[in-house]
């Protein structure tokens, strides 16, 4: 009897120390290849042609550290550390050690909280993001990425809380706040206050078979000095997804947004700073609207990715606006698990009304990507 009364205790004990030692996984990808871009100015200057190699291209080079711990009661605490590095020179990126997410959650049968450095509910990189739903291209691949197709910042945010619900029927719904979205570039701004940049977005996801849809919302409350001090609080609305008919699986996306400063971005790392008819549109925000289809077609032990897009963006308290257009055709093939080699070629094109100028840029890249 009491052989077997140690035996009981024993068995309890190993169990409870099993049952609350955490985890800690180490991970990552690196994304290294060779890129030519021709991009033709459209304004009186010589084109321009460039032959690199370049890091990032298919996906973003990184390694992370995540780990949870079971407390009990089905209630779990874990944690995402990720850093984002250029696997051609070996800079970090984002000025940070933890730039693409530090984050710690937790989870238990009401949803899941997270506080920290988070990928926002409209990207397609981190915990909480949804935009991948919409897109086989994600925000990568040269100037084809679903981001140039919308006003909306697809990035990170700072000192902020999120909320994920379980999905019941299919559905669940995801909601941010940011106290202030970049620690590093506005370093007065004073969390929660008008010197700050401050963000919330709401996220609507629906699961049913092959079917993936969302319906992303977010407000973006500018900061009242330097470059928005002029410029009306923003939003945006994205409605999209994706579904799998098994030979393909097909995404779109539809989007309108307001007093937004995304649009800024320009063809081939060249910002519309650099096409616009004024010395500045500082204290402007855009509005407008963008749509976008995509394709990934299994084929040949790999998949085909496709996507066209287009974008109409003008500046609400002037006279710029700005058409954009864009392609993209990319192929992917595993060698296994972990890797993956890809070629892809993109155009896409900036029509600036007011200057009659249409600015393009043309890219083809290969590259190889690992993970561990």
């Amino acid at each position: 009897m009491k052989k077997s009364l140690v035996a009981v205790v024993l068995a309890g004990a190993f169990a409870a120390s099993a049952y609350a030692a955490p985890s800690v996984t180490l991970y990552g990808l690196i994304d290294t290849g060779v890129n030519y871009t021709h991009y033709r100015a459209d304004d009186g200057t010589d084109s321009t042609d460039t032959f690199s190699m370049k890091g990032g291209q298919a996906a973003g080079s990184r390694w992370g550290l995540r780990g949870s711990e079971d407390l009990g009661n089905g209630v779990k605490v874990g944690f995402t550390l990720e850093s984002g590095m250029n696997s051609d020179d070996g800079t970090q990126t984002m000025s940070r050690l933890f730039g693409r997410e530090a984050s710690v959650n937790v989870s238990g049968s009401y949803g899941t909280l997270y506080a920290g450095r988070l990928g926002k509910v409209t990207s397609t990189a981190g915990s909480i993001a949804m935009g991948s739903a919409v897109t086989p291209f994600g925000v990568l691949y040269g100037d084809a990425g679903v981001e140039y197709f919308t006003g909306t910042d697809w990035g990170r945010t700072d000192n902020t809380i999120a909320y994920r619900t379980p999905a019941v029927g299919g559905l669940s719904l995801t909601a941010e706040y940011s106290f202030k979205t970049d620690q590093v570039s506005n370093t007065t701004g004073v969390e929660n206050k008008a010197s700050a940049d401050r963000y919330a977005a709401l996220g609507l996801n629906y699961k049913a078979g092959a079917f993936n849809g969302v319906l992303l919302a977010d407000y973006t409350m500018w900061k009242n000095s330097g470059d928005t001090a002029n410029t009306d609080n923003g939003y945006s609305i994205l409605l999209g997804g994706n579904y799998n008919f098994g030979f393909m699986t097909l995404y779109a996306q539809a989007n309108y947004f307001d007093n937004q400063a995304n649009v800024r971005k320009g063809l081939a790392n060249l910002t519309l700073g650099d096409l616009k008819h004024t010395a500045t549109l500082a204290n402007e925000g855009y509005e407008g609207w963008g749509v976008s289809v995509g394709a990934k077609v299994p084929a040949f032990g790999g998949n085909f990715l496709a996507q066209v897009g287009y974008r109409d963006a003008e500046a609400v308290k002037g006279d710029e606006e700005y058409k954009r257009f864009g392609v993209g055709l990319a192929y992917t093939y595993p060698f296994s698990k972990r890797t993956n080699v890809y070629g892809a070629a993109t155009y896409a094109q900036e029509k600036d009304d007011l200057k009659d100028q249409t600015p393009s840029a043309t890219s083809v890249m290969v590259g190889l990507v690992h993970r561990f």
